[in-house]
């Protein structure tokens, strides 16, 4: 609850700290106002990653993804979705294609690939498809869902956890480089 509530006071800040100007009579405030304060530090504390992900009229980039699959809940939601991938993780059973350079960023999305999709999308694009992958924009058919992340400490699962938004690539017509 308190991660939904940081993650839209968070692009809340986004928003609003540029939609705001002052006359010069308003240039000293009397009192000072916490939440424009946490929202400039916010805004201010870490540039960003770059550009914002460019998509076609329809798509839904990672922003709203994140949001949508937030609001949703378990049922996660359904459409088409695009982006640039900044990052990959390869495992022995998934493929994850990342939206930000950390993963663990709560705008990230990332779109988790079965190895038979893999290997098939190998055939597809050829041998170093995954070498070439980060920079490129890419379309994903399916479910954005939130998942739960624990964080683990000596091979044990601790208390502390956090949120990603997954989108899951069973079948490679799902999946589309642009």
């Amino acid at each position: 609850m308190i991660k939904r509530k940081f993650l839209y006071l968070a692009i809340g800040a986004i928003f609003i700290s540029g939609c705001q100007s002052t006359t010069e009579t308003e240039a000293e405030p009397t009192a000072t106002n916490p939440a424009q304060e946490y929202a400039n530090y916010i805004r201010d504390s870490k540039p960003p990653a770059g550009p914002l992900h460019e998509v076609r009229e329809g798509v839904i980039d990672p922003v709203q993804a994140v949001i949508y699959a937030s609001q949703a809940g378990e049922n996660g939601y359904s459409g088409t979705f695009g982006m640039q991938v900044r990052n990959l993780g390869a495992y022995p059973t998934y493929v994850y294609l990342n939206s930000e350079l950390n993963y663990r960023d709560q705008l990230n999305v990332s779109v988790r690939m079965d190895m038979e999709v893999v290997r098939y999308l190998r055939r597809t694009y050829g041998n170093e498809w995954l070498n070439e992958i980060v920079g490129k924009q890419i379309e994903v058919e399916g479910e954005a869902k939130r998942e739960v992340i624990w964080f683990r400490c000596n091979d044990e699962r601790t208390s502390s956890y956090y949120y990603q938004t997954h989108i899951h690539v069973t079948r490679p017509e799902q999946f589309k480089i642009l």
